[in-house]
């Protein structure tokens, strides 16, 4: 039975973040926005009321009014498991929504986000993947022991995993809510407050058989879990927009580290041939109890420049303290990650403007500590799109790309070889208008 325990360690894999990843840290996400997917670089923007989430203080360049903004995106993904050569893998389609609003008028703004900062998506692995793999593969000893024990002879023990499956999901909504200040033509500011809540499921199975059946002896076992856990918390975001010369903008934003501690409730726990068999508590998740994930925090900044009347570029940096945050000792696997892009828009006509954008996202994760579920692997995104102002009122933006990921393999203590692979391809709209 002791060696059931440290299967436990593995079923803590499922919920860290089974989200729609197309850039950030291991837990942050920053893909808010059909502006941002057209481009995938909004840090130092001042054309939207989306950069209320990216560069705050920028909306202090925004003409004076009211801003509504809304989008949906749909992030079409792949995420596969090779182990020794057989292919575990998902293909459910992610949405994420965002909601943005701003009221700028003289010197002040009011500020108003709504959207996935952590989290935002699931993923249904029908045929299982890694984690309910080796759960299997470690729960077969214990069971051929008893077997042993009663004298079974070895060609009627357990020999393989005959079937299996695993969903998980997470969403971590993000509500902002502060306001900016233009100190001066050059300098402006913004202060806001982030309330976060969470949500984390995961429900799997695994079946064991042997290969040669004796009835009433060795039976196939299932192992069946399910449980979710809530949690929510409060942070800080900072902004600072300079305007040094017309035509450069810079923005700069930091977002404070969100304390959270997932409350957990079991909604199953069970082996089908013996109750003593459980794979949560060792894990410390029982119905009641309580594990931390914070939000890491993060330091973001960009620059733009208006090359010309039709032509605008844009630069960002973004960097993710996954180091800092209070993961139960999980944070010691990983290191800090970032975010590095370049974007160009290009003015077609007067109400129609084309962007390209590239990002190359490091996410401080090597192979062997990566999530199952969800393999924070290095990328090269590239996206774009286009905007078309109707009027002086209202915006449409539409958004397209696909993410490149860099396969991470290895090779555990006991010879078997694992490979994650990930395929995103992302469909954006976008729709603004301006009330007065």
């Amino acid at each position: 039975m002791r060696k059931l325990c440290a299967v436990a360690c593995l079923i803590s894999l499922v919920a860290l973040s089974a989200s729609s990843a197309l850039a950030g840290g291991i837990d942050n996400k920053t893909n808010w926005s059909a502006e941002y997917i057209r481009t995938l670089n909004r840090n130092a923007a001042t054309d939207s009321a989306d950069i209320v989430m990216y560069n705050p203080a920028g909306v202090m360049k925004m003409d004076d009014g009211l801003y509504t903004n809304i989008s949906v995106h749909g992030v079409f993904k792949t995420y596969q498991n090779v182990v020794d050569g057989v292919n575990l893998e998902q293909d459910e389609p992610s949405y994420v929504p965002g909601i943005f609003a701003v009221y700028k008028k003289d010197r002040w703004s009011g500020i108003f986000g709504l959207s996935n900062v952590v989290g935002g998506g699931k993923v249904e692995f029908k045929n299982g993947d890694v984690t309910t793999l080796v759960l299997g593969q470690r729960l077969i000893p214990g069971f051929n022991q008893q077997l042993a024990a009663g004298g079974v002879p070895s060609m009627f023990w357990y020999s393989g995993v005959t079937d299996m499956s695993l969903d998980a999901e997470q969403t971590g909504l993000g509500f902002t809510l502060g306001g900016a200040f233009e100190i001066n033509e050059m300098f402006s500011v913004a202060l806001a407050a982030r309330y976060l809540t969470s949500e984390r499921k995961a429900n799997g199975h695994v079946t064991a058989a042997a290969q040669n059946s004796l009835p009433g002896v060795n039976p196939p076992f299932t192992q069946t879990v399910d449980y979710e856990e809530e949690a929510d918390g409060w942070g800080a975001v900072l902004g600072l927009n300079i305007a040094p010369m017309e035509g450069l903008n810079i923005g700069l934003r930091y977002e404070s580290k969100i304390e959270l501690d997932f409350d957990a409730t079991v909604n199953q726990d069970t082996n089908s041939l013996s109750p003593l068999v459980k794979v949560l508590p060792a894990l410390g998740i029982n119905s009641g109890s309580s594990r931390p994930r914070d939000l890491p925090a993060i330091l973001a900044g960009g620059v733009s420049y208006q090359c010309s009347d039709r032509v605008r570029t844009e630069a960002n940096f973004t960097y993710y303290f996954n180091e800092d945050a209070d993961w139960g000792g999980d944070e010691d696997l990983y290191d800090n990650g970032y975010d590095v892009g370049i974007a160009i828009e290009y003015a077609i006509s007067d109400s129609v403007k084309g962007s390209l954008g590239y990002l190359y996202t490091s996410t401080g994760a090597d192979a062997e500590n990566m999530t199952p579920e969800l393999p924070e692997l290095d990328a090269n995104s590239f996206g774009m799109g286009l905007v078309w102002s109707a009027n002086d009122r209202l915006d449409f933006n539409v958004g397209l790309g696909h993410v490149f990921y860099k396969d991470a393999d290895f090779t555990t203590a006991t010879g078997t070889h694992i490979e994650y692979k990930k395929d995103i391809t992302f469909l954006a709209f976008g729709i603004q208008y301006k009330w007065f």
